[in-house]
């Protein structure tokens, strides 16, 4: 597909007001509510190809969603052991529920929360469960956008293989080398430092800087390092305000990467 940092914008904000109606929608409205989530990711391609590239879930989904509505709360939903497994297998089950208008907030709600009441059972359900498909979509789209670097005129080709985005400008193809450009071993220190001090921020926090510290480490080995994507990866890192050591070794990392690309 084709398309530029603007478009991939208005399609993160969408996404993320679906999810929050999503997460914030009363018991009795639960089931409308996600057949709107599910029709915005079917219809965005960039969404629907990512999810689609995780393979087809296998699973038998009436028996699945049966053991766990008669289980009387001793069984949830085991979504699978990879990114791509739990991609395909909450996205098929959410999917079912949706086309058989299934209430969660019986059943299948009992496994996830303990309290009686039916909002609560919806909560349990989407911080268990649903979160896990969103969280991987969010970060899936914003590794795109860290690609992209911080044109936003520069329309690009967007192709999903194997859960990785592909893209190039236009017409042009993508390659890799393994030339080392800088100092290895003392980017390799810096980003330990960063990573090692990351421990007691919010663990959205911890994923920032987890994804930004993957570009720069693969950037910065990289015979020609792509300056937007590193920009993007060191301002993403700045934006979390943080006093602290971390802090300080942000800065540092900081500097180090804008000699890179001087």
């Amino acid at each position: 597909m084709r398309l530029n940092r603007n478009e991939l914008r208005k399609i993160q904000y969408d996404f993320n007001s679906f999810s929050n109606r999503l997460l914030q929608a009363d018991f009795q409205d639960y089931t409308d509510v996600l057949g709107k989530f599910l029709n915005f990711i079917n219809n965005t391609p960039i969404i629907f190809d990512y999810i689609s590239d995780c393979g087809h879930c296998d699973w038998n989904l009436e028996d699945e969603v049966k053991q766990v509505q008669c289980s009387y709360g001793s069984k949830i939903f085991s979504t699978g052991d990879t990114e791509e497994e739990e991609v395909r297998n909450v996205y098929a089950v959410l999917q079912y529920i949706s086309d058989k208008s299934i209430k969660v907030h019986y059943g299948i709600g009992v496994s996830y929360s303990s309290s009686n009441d039916s909002q609560d059972k919806i909560k349990g359900f989407n911080e268990r469960f649903v979160m896990v498909l969103i969280r991987h979509i969010e970060r899936y789209l914003t590794k795109v956008g860290i690609d992209m670097g911080l044109d936003d005129k520069i329309t690009y080709n967007v192709t999903v293989q194997n859960g990785q985005s592909i893209i190039a400008t236009d017409n042009a193809s993508v390659t890799a080398t393994n030339t080392v450009r800088s100092d290895a071993s003392e980017l390799a220190k810096l980003i330990a430092d960063v990573r090692a001090l990351s421990g007691n921020l919010s663990p959205e926090e911890q994923e920032i800087v987890s994804d930004s510290l993957e570009v720069i480490e693969a950037e910065a080995s990289s015979d020609k390092p792509k300056k937007g994507m590193l920009r993007t990866a060191i301002a993403m890192l700045k934006n979390i305000k943080d006093v602290t050591e971390f802090g300080e070794a942000v800065i540092v990392l900081s500097e180090f990467v804008c000699r890179l690309i001087k």
